[in-house]
């Protein structure tokens, strides 16, 4: 057989689709969890609903440039392509023992191009790669570079807003984000930032404009234009809602009303950006399209064994994902480790709530000193943690809000950091310290929860931690009221930090 075939030929096109199918099938169950994740995300969470039009834009990238990627003849970058494919599977192995679904996510965007570079070299990764780069407008991460645009967002549709109603003479008091109508009080809050449509925005002038537009500084035009108009709109629908409440006419502002403001701007938002593409597109020349030559050159038999070797390797590692090695590490029992008697508090049990859901071990205390002062510490504890049975979970964010980050002397006689925050809840008002303990380690931020999570998980094969949440009352505002809890706060933690690691540290191991 020659050592170069043609894969027009009919012999090797069957050789290259069928083992180009298996491979296929290798890289959907290496990523299998990790989509279906994704998919999940984008259905529940509106933010990303445009998500499930990516892909298909990114398809369609690709068949307009399939005559480009025709004429790249491919080079196999097998070194190249295998460190690529390496760095992509490790990061998707960490983020899985991590159990960070981002990490896991943006590990696609990295496995992806390397196993283009590894089966067909630079040329055509080269042609590939805005396609590949669109994609990354599907991973839901976008909502962590949004977050700091939201209150500027809504400050913003709050003053155009206003000015809007002046324009029209409606009497109007503005407060930073609060509005002040005659018969109502608006608050611009930040669902209504009009953030949350920037990334669709983003996403669907960037894909129309590459697809319509040739003129690279009329797309980055249609872009600005995009972004631009995804802010005005949700000015033009804060002054409407003021407008229509000022007049009576909005009935429920929380209810069908409100979706259809929101609707209406965006409908508006879009219609502009679509007249955009008309009016950039206007006397443009169509490109010449070049007969596909559906020709290439291959070296068959190195081909074969490169592309084998690696849906062998995709395909365990996908199965490593249904091969849990972690164990249960089991809360040690001795209920006397947390007795501070001998520092003056006594401690009671308590009910507790469920702040951190799915926990194996749930427990609350309250402390009482002998000056009266009542200390209530409460934890969670994992004995292992898994998909949707986390430490970090969707409701982390909100006990993060607000909180500033100390640093306490331990009974051991080291530094440690903490949160601390005030909380107010049915009227009343609580001082509030809290962490995370992994295996001894005292944690302030989820993401050093997630990543010591990774280490232990593929050092030591366990997953176990807990959620540490000390609590005490505030009856006033005084800023000495707020002194003295934060002082019998802080010596309380120093006292019980290293007792109750002690009891959160523990290595027996359940089998």
């Amino acid at each position: 057989m020659a050592s170069s075939l043609a894969i027009s030929s009919t012999v090797t096109d069957r050789r290259v689709l069928a083992l180009g199918g298996v491979l296929t099938a290798s890289f959907l169950f290496c990523y299998a969890d990790v989509l279906v994740a994704m998919v999940r995300q984008w259905w529940e969470i509106s933010f990303y609903s445009y998500a499930f039009l990516i892909p298909a834009i990114s398809a369609y990238l690709v068949w307009l440039r399939r005559d480009h990627v025709w004429a790249a003849q491919p080079q196999p970058r097998y070194l190249a392509g295998a460190v690529g494919v390496a760095a992509g599977l490790l990061t998707l192995m960490i983020g899985r023992a991590a159990g960070v679904q981002a990490v896991q996510q943006i590990s696609l965007l990295i496995t992806l191009p390397g196993v283009i570079l590894f089966l067909f070299g630079w040329p055509v990764l080269k042609v590939l790669g805005a396609p590949i780069a669109f994609l990354g407008f599907m991973i839901p991460v976008w909502d962590a570079v949004t977050e700091p645009l939201h209150f500027p967002f809504q400050r913003l549709s709050a003053d155009l807003g206003v000015w809007l109603l002046k324009v029209f003479g409606i009497p109007v008091y503005q407060n930073g984000i609060f509005i002040y109508l005659p018969n109502i009080t608006l608050e611009v809050a930040k669902s209504c930032s009009g953030v949350n449509y920037l990334i669709a925005v983003l996403a669907t002038s960037i894909s129309l404009s590459t697809i319509v537009l040739h003129n690279v500084w009329k797309r980055i035009g249609l872009v600005a234009l995009a972004v631009t108009v995804s802010a005005l709109a949700n000015s033009l629908r804060v002054a409407l809602i003021g407008a229509l409440a000022y007049y009576d006419l909005s009935g429920d502002l929380h209810g069908p009303y409100h979706t259809l403001h929101g609707m209406f701007t965006s409908m508006i938002g879009y219609g502009v950006i679509f007249v955009g593409l008309w009016v950039l597109s206007r006397g443009q020349q169509p490109l010449p399209i070049n007969p596909s030559r559906g020709l290439w050159q291959v070296e068959w038999p190195r081909m074969g064994v490169a592309w084998t070797a690696l849906a062998a390797v995709l395909t365990a590692v996908g199965a490593s994902a249904y091969v849990d090695r972690s164990r249960p590490v089991a809360l040690s029992s001795d209920e006397g480790q947390l007795s501070l008697v001998d520092r003056g508090w006594v401690a009671r049990e308590m009910p507790v709530g469920d702040i951190v859901p799915f926990a194996d071990v749930k427990r609350s205390l309250a402390y009482r000193s002998d000056a009266g002062e009542e200390v209530r510490l409460k934890f969670w504890y994992f004995e292992k943690q898994s998909q949707g049975k986390e430490l970090i979970h969707a409701g982390t964010p909100s006990l993060h809000n607000g909180a500033i980050r100390i640093k306490l002397w331990s009974d051991g006689g080291k530094t440690v950091q903490v949160n601390r925050k005030i909380v107010s809840e049915d009227g009343k008002r609580r001082m509030v310290v809290f962490w995370y303990d992994l295996n001894g380690r005292v944690l302030a931020t989820p993401v050093q929860v997630k990543i010591y999570t990774a280490i232990d998980a593929m050092i030591y094969g366990r997953t176990n931690g807990a959620f540490i949440w000390v609590e005490h009352d505030l009856s006033q505002t005084e800023a000495e009221e707020i002194k003295q809890a934060s002082d019998v706060l802080d010596q309380f933690v120093t006292q019980v930090l290293p007792r109750l690691g002690r009891v959160l540290s523990t290595t027996s191991a359940a089998i």
